[in-house]
């Protein structure tokens, strides 16, 4: 059995949010991607906003409480109950992504009856988000990453797969991931596996995605 970690964000603040979480799986439909969903193939570290990708039709749910813009993304988001919900737009916001919307929104696994993005586009869209300007919440994708790879049984040939598909590019894919690796002394103290196992779990996948890409 996977055992809870340390948590990385405040409780009240999350149990929040996974009420909402709760809520919209049975109101609009989305697949779930970000921290979130991490957390749903892992049980490891529980997320602050809700990040999901939806096609142009769920807008309608979403414009009672309020559709605000990210400036300079094409990342819209709303505030619900005190909770921000990114919101990623089929054929509106690819060009934040590593891959377009319309592939996360064919590409899902149903857990605990909400639609999770697959595993290893979430992995990429994790790695995506390395430019990151807030450095508490690249801790956090550091964190996500580690667990990922840990706990979520990533088929590294299906992630070349996508890499080599969308031309994503080593220093947005690849590259971060070893320096997520690299950095994991940054958040081991929220991460529940034992030092010296952790850091040969590490050094393996290292070996196996020098190998395989």
């Amino acid at each position: 059995m996977i055992s809870m970690p340390r948590q990385f964000w405040n409780e009240e603040q999350t149990s929040k949010s996974r009420a909402l979480l709760n809520k919209l799986s049975s109101e609009v439909d989305f697949v779930l991607i970000g921290g979130w969903a991490v957390f749903m193939y892992t049980k490891q570290q529980m997320s602050l906003d809700l990040d999901i990708a939806i096609g142009y039709d769920a807008l309608a749910y979403f414009r009672k409480y309020g559709i605000n813009d990210y400036n300079g993304f094409s990342i819209k988001y709303s505030v619900i109950n005190g909770v921000y919900v990114d919101l990623f737009i089929e054929g509106f916001s690819d060009k934040d992504l590593p891959v377009p919307v319309k592939e996360i929104l064919s590409n899902y696994n149903n857990i605990e009856g909400i639609k999770v993005v697959e595993k290893e586009l979430l992995l990429l869209l994790k790695l995506w988000g390395y430019y990151r300007s807030d450095q508490h919440k690249i801790r956090k994708d550091i964190l996500d990453v580690i667990a990922l790879l840990l706990y979520a049984n990533i088929d590294f040939a299906k992630l070349k797969g996508y890499i080599e598909k969308y031309s994503i590019p080593k220093r947005r894919s690849i590259n971060v991931l070893l320096e997520y690796i690299d950095k994991v002394t940054q958040v081991e103290d929220f991460i529940d596996v034992p030092r010296d196992e952790l850091n040969n779990k590490l050094k393996a996948y290292k070996e196996k995605l020098r190998d395989l890409l």
